[in-house]
């Protein structure tokens, strides 16, 4: 046994231990500041920094092109950013917003042979056992898995979606670089500290790492298939959890076509008006309803089954909103179906939170004037994308920042205008969502909601009521304590301060000018015998007045012109 430093003993196992554990921590530092350097690098090589006020400007030409490709050579992590930065118009200007939603996240499949090592890893057995068959070739491929068609031992068809091999540790990695550069843009911008950058990267990690759990996603399917049973209108792929872990997801294989396929749709006797409705109504249900609802709701995750009904697939991205916040996406898609600007401007202000003062009542006149430009527009014409995006613009440049709930939720509402679109070239999201609109008002003024309403009032109230004493009690104790403090900052109170405080350093110095004049001529008037006759203090003095009344002068003049 060796002797350590402060006499402390260990054994060389031990030793040998320690310094492992201290070469581990090294190298996880070296990868992290390398990644860094990578990082910085391809942000610098397509004109970007870190440290800038905002993304080159809001002149700057290509820039959202030049942010995707650099996203994109960057990896899986920073192109899932990419996807969650697409859906924050409230942060970013809208050009960079529309390249970020251009995002690709095909990737090319890994070889089947580390697939089916990951499927029996996971799985505890060798693939043939669990599975008749598996295809080798991946009918889709993205940045964090790939998804393969497999068939059981009891005939049943699923597909079998598979985590990339290392990504969860690059992941890892990429988390927390993100994480340090969004301080340091807290640190060194405005933009950054209004939008609390720090929390957005905290948001998105948790985010991406509920992505990687895929036990999350099936645990997001089977609440849709409970949402939604015996809804002939909407279906969902039941989850085989025997054969699902965290970096596995097996799903029942769903048939249909895809819900843009419209030579299909025709062929199926389907009208597409009835399926944009059908779509749109899922959705709707799902947010106003229930609070959880599917947020990519793309063409290659939805597709037409044999009766008609939409089937949804691939929960990666779901959205879960609270009553509260529900509740006000209420009043905000009534306010715009009702076409009132004053219910709009409320809900928007109970969603976000505003950074710059004044900004309510701008946002007040913006929505007004969104209101007239749209008010001879007819309801079912209006596209709630376009109108989105300028209200999003407009809270951008009145500092106004969301949630991400609300914001992933906006995004999810622009795309399901889209494909509706695509399905039904007539359909426009607020004609879609008048229906519900209407019955939500009705619903609204239902005695039994509006006692709701006023019970959930009162007790909010009650609760505020309840801590009053407590708090004057503290309060007075406080004061008992000699402890009280009051901060007082009076707006346009500094500038008076300054100016008084200069004009008490002149008079100072005028006193000062007047006691040198007596005490200089007291000097020159003394006799000829004094000892300070014998030495020009009397011409020095006059001469340093000269200089300090000149400059004095000088000064006053200038401040009375300014």
């Amino acid at each position: 046994m060796k002797a350590l430093p402060f006499g402390y003993p260990r054994e060389d196992s031990c030793q040998r231990a320690w310094a492992y554990e201290v070469t581990k921590v090294s190298i996880a530092r070296s990868r992290v500041l390398k990644r860094y350097r990578t990082v910085l690098r391809v942000l610098s090589r397509y004109g970007f920094s870190v440290l800038a006020e905002r993304f080159g400007g809001d002149g700057a030409e290509g820039r959202g092109e030049r942010l995707r490709y650099a996203l994109e050579e960057l990896g899986p992590t920073f192109v899932k950013l990419g996807q969650m930065l697409s859906v924050r118009s409230d942060l970013l200007p809208p050009d960079v917003v529309a390249a970020l939603e251009r995002l690709q996240d095909q990737v090319t499949p890994v070889p089947f042979g580390q697939v089916a090592e990951v499927l029996e890893a996971e799985l505890g057995s060798p693939l043939g056992e669990k599975f008749r068959e598996v295809e080798p070739e991946a009918v889709a491929a993205a940045s964090l898995g790939q998804v393969h068609r497999a068939v059981l031992h009891d005939g049943r068809k699923v597909v079998v979606k598979v985590q990339r091999p290392g990504v969860a540790g690059q992941v890892d990695l990429d988390l927390h670089v993100l994480k340090g550069l969004a301080r340091l843009a807290s640190r060194r911008t405005r933009w950054g500290r209004n939008y609390d950058l720090p929390a957005v990267a905290a948001e998105f990690a948790a985010m991406l790492r509920a992505e990687l759990d895929y036990r999350a996603e099936g645990r997001s399917a089977e609440r849709f298939r409970k949402n939604f049973a015996g809804d002939p209108e909407v279906s969902f792929p039941a989850v085989h959890w025997e054969y699902t872990t965290s970096r596995v997801l097996t799903l029942e294989r769903v048939g249909g076509f895809r819900v843009t396929d419209r030579p299909a749709l025709e062929q199926a006797s389907i009208p597409p008006a009835v399926v944009a409705q059908r779509l749109a109504g899922a959705i709707f249900r799902m947010v106003l309803r229930d609070g959880f609802f599917h947020a990519d709701p793309h063409p290659g995750n939805l597709f037409v089954g044999p009766n008609g009904a939409i089937i949804f697939v691939d929960f990666g991205m779901v959205g879960d909103l609270t009553p509260a916040m529900r509740a006000n996406v209420v009043d905000y898609v009534v306010g715009v179906v009702t076409q009132d600007a004053d219910r709009v401007v409320e809900a928007i202000l109970r969603m976000g939170m505003i950074h710059r003062p004044g900004g309510r009542t701008a946002l007040r006149r913006e929505i007004v004037r969104l209101q007239q430009k749209y008010g001879e527009v007819p309801l079912r014409q209006v596209q709630f994308s376009q109108a989105l995006t300028e209200t999003l613009a407009a809270a951008r440049r009145f500092e106004i920042s969301f949630p991400t709930g609300y914001t992933v939720l906006l995004k999810a509402m622009t795309t399901l205008e889209a494909v509706a679109r695509q399905i039904d070239p007539d359909a426009t999201l607020v004609g879609l969502a008048a229906p519900y609109a209407e019955l939500l008002i009705q619903e609204g003024l239902q005695p039994k909601r509006l006692l709701f309403e006023l019970g959930r009032d009162l007790a909010q109230a009650s609760r505020h009521v309840v801590r009053i004493p407590g708090q004057v009690g503290h309060l007075l104790s406080l004061l008992e304590e000699g402890e009280f403090r009051m901060s007082l900052d009076h707006a346009g109170l500094d500038p008076g301060l300054a100016r008084l405080s200069a004009i008490a350093n002149r008079l100072a110095i005028a006193i000062l000018l007047a006691s040198l004049i007596i005490g200089t001529a007291l000097i020159a008037s003394t006799g000829k015998d004094s000892f300070l006759q014998r030495y020009p203090i009397a011409d020095v003095g006059f001469l340093l007045i000269g200089a300090v009344g000149v400059w004095l002068v000088v000064s006053i003049l200038r401040s009375s012109h300014s």
